[in-house]
């Protein structure tokens, strides 16, 4: 099974792709704000949307996402947002702030946060708007990678625009 953590907008967008696709997905707190969590089969996941990569591609990069050290919630939302897309395209999207101190994920190799609380290690990054906040201000998400991982990160980033628009 694969777990798609996202906010009732989002989880409302994966529910309706998936059965135009077929696959029966069911949210069962569909409308209840916050982020909540979807399942679904990995083969089902794969059909809903293309793969950002192919089976004869190197292996894909480490993804990982801030889920709840974000303090700001709507920051906290898009970040949740974005990481259920990347989901969607058949990424597997870690949660850097599960486990507690001891059992930390290994350091991924691109990072989905706030674009105002970014890790500082990371080099390049990509900062994109995702929407406004209540108070009409811009909303943004960085994407942020470790060396090697420049062109990956542009193409997640094509993927997060193209979204947006």
């Amino acid at each position: 099974m694969v777990a798609i953590a996202a906010t009732a907008r989002w989880r409302a967008r994966i529910v309706a792709a998936a059965a135009s696709a077929g696959i029966s997905i069911t949210d069962p707190q569909a409308g209840v704000p916050g982020i909540r969590v979807l399942t679904c089969a990995s083969g089902d996941l794969g059909a809903i949307v293309p793969r950002l990569t192919h089976d004869n591609d190197p292996p894909r990069p480490a993804i990982g996402a801030h889920s709840d050290s974000i303090a700001d919630r709507e920051l906290r939302d898009a970040v949740a947002d974005v990481a259920a897309l990347l989901s969607l395209h058949g990424n597997v999207v870690l949660d850097l702030d599960a486990g507690g101190r001891r059992n930390r994920p290994a350091r991924p190799d691109v990072v989905v946060s706030a674009g105002v609380d970014r890790p500082q290690w990371t080099e390049p990054a990509v900062t994109l708007p995702v929407g406004r906040d209540r108070r009409g201000g811009p909303l943004t998400v960085a994407l942020t990678a470790g060396p090697g991982f420049e062109a990956t990160l542009l193409e997640l980033a094509r993927v997060v625009d193209t979204d947006a628009a």
